[in-house]
């Protein structure tokens, strides 16, 4: 799982438990911080090719937001730097 590889990587240790519930998290923080995109991705399932195209590529991005948002999170529980994206 990503949270306890990025864990290790900051020097830490997790259950899987706990990595899950800080991947949700992020994902949930990430989720409330891009409405827009969130909208953008829902409504354009209405529209048939253009959501074949769009809804991907917004759900890359928000993982993407959400996977460096929990490693900056890490990097604060484990006292290292936040890391700049």
């Amino acid at each position: 799982m990503m949270a306890m590889s990025l864990a290790s990587v900051f020097g830490g240790n997790l259950t899987e438990e706990v990595a899950k519930g800080m991947a949700v998290a992020a994902l949930k923080q990430t989720m409330l911080k891009q409405p827009i995109k969130v909208l953008t991705k829902e409504l354009s399932k209405l529209i048939p090719f253009l959501g074949q195209v769009v809804g991907p590529a917004i759900s890359v991005g928000m993982i993407e937001a959400a996977g460096w948002a929990l490693a900056n999170d890490m990097a604060v529980k484990f006292n290292r730097a936040p890391i700049s994206a």
